[in-house]
């Protein structure tokens, strides 16, 4: 993390993201994904090489309840920094009241949800109702501007369906508000995961506004990342699940952006270390038992492409601890 000089002029070129007085370097975000990007993850990524991690998606209606599984989400440490807590909510109101608990969990930045297109964030008129509803979703980000004495940033997709282009006058519009940079997936709620992220979407916006971009969507590889920046002109690259089993991938996209000879993936035995070293992390985060739970879907992940991942998969079901975990990992290793 870089401090640019308050007040300086900044130019956003391809490849440079500054969000407020903060210089994202390297300029690779972890995005926010639910039941993924918690602390343990997001300090494995920074870890791993990423310039700028993103908490899952906090509910402003749960800070307001108190809600203690909701408050856990907004934990944060000085290890991880930069860090950007992502709030989600249907009202101006209720967004500017979560203000307050997420700068005082530490966030660097408060990033809104006008993206999520899960039936539960929708029927609560969050996420990308709030694309529907480009006034709303207008008015909302400015009460987080006008809340945050730290940068606020915006993640959302391009529209509701395919051809559908309101992206480029919400964004305008956010940059006029007061926001500090904006995140595109480049798929509409419609095509959700199914089909290719089209980048010219991402092109498209570079061109229209003059706070930073940063581009989602269908970077996979540590690759990617420079050819993203290079055909869209963006400030940044934001990995999502693809970075899932693989925290190392933000180091391989950092060496392509400098030129430099990328990384291989780590061997399996390397690999099974860094998953134990996640399980450990998350077992202090949240008790063994629901670290054991948790990891049963992470080793999924982790094993991808790994010799006898199948059999692996199937022996973490019967693991609650994290003896039982360490032992299993242990055996298959030796087995290699």
């Amino acid at each position: 993390m870089t401090r640019t000089t308050e007040g300086a002029a900044v130019r956003h070129g391809p490849g440079r993201l500054v969000i407020g007085n903060l210089e994202i370097n390297p300029p690779l975000v972890l995005g926010p994904m639910a039941g993924h990007t918690n602390l343990p993850f997001r300090l494995l990524c920074h870890r791993g090489g990423a310039g700028l991690v993103v908490s899952e998606m906090i509910s402003a209606k749960g800070l307001q309840y108190r809600n203690k599984k909701t408050q856990l989400l907004t934990k944060t440490c000085p290890q991880e920094r930069p860090v950007a807590l992502q709030l989600f909510g249907d009202t101006p109101e209720v967004l500017y009241n979560g203000v307050c608990e997420l700068e005082a969990a530490g966030a660097d930045m408060i990033d809104l949800n006008m993206g999520c297109c899960v039936p539960k964030v929708r029927s609560a008129g969050a996420g990308i109702e709030l694309m529907a509803d480009p006034e709303r979703g207008i008015a909302c980000a400015a009460a987080l501007v006008d809340a945050a004495s730290v940068p606020v940033t915006v993640k959302m997709r391009t529209g509701l369906a395919g051809g559908d282009m309101r992206y480029i006058d919400i964004a305008v519009k956010l940059a006029e508000v007061g926001v500090s940079a904006i995140a595109l997936h480049a798929r509409s709620a419609e095509q959700k995961m199914s089909e290719k992220a089209d980048w010219s979407h991402i092109a498209r916006l570079v061109e229209v506004v003059s706070i930073p971009v940063i581009g989602n969507g269908g970077a996979v590889s540590g690759g990617d990342a420079a050819v993203m920046i290079e055909q869209t002109g963006c400030a940044g690259v934001m990995y999502g699940r693809a970075a899932l089993g693989k925290p190392w991938l933000f180091g391989q996209a950092a060496a392509a952006l400098e030129r430099c000879a990328v990384p291989p993936d780590p061997n399996a035995a390397e690999i099974m270390a860094i998953a134990l070293c996640h399980a450990q992390m998350l077992a202090l985060h949240y008790g063994e038992r629901v670290a054991m739970h948790q990891m049963r879907g992470q080793m999924a992940h982790y094993t991808r492409g790994l010799p006898h991942a199948l059999q692996l998969r199937r022996q973490m079901h019967s693991v609650h601890a994290l003896h039982d975990l360490k032992q299993l990992v242990c055996e298959y290793v030796k087995a290699l």
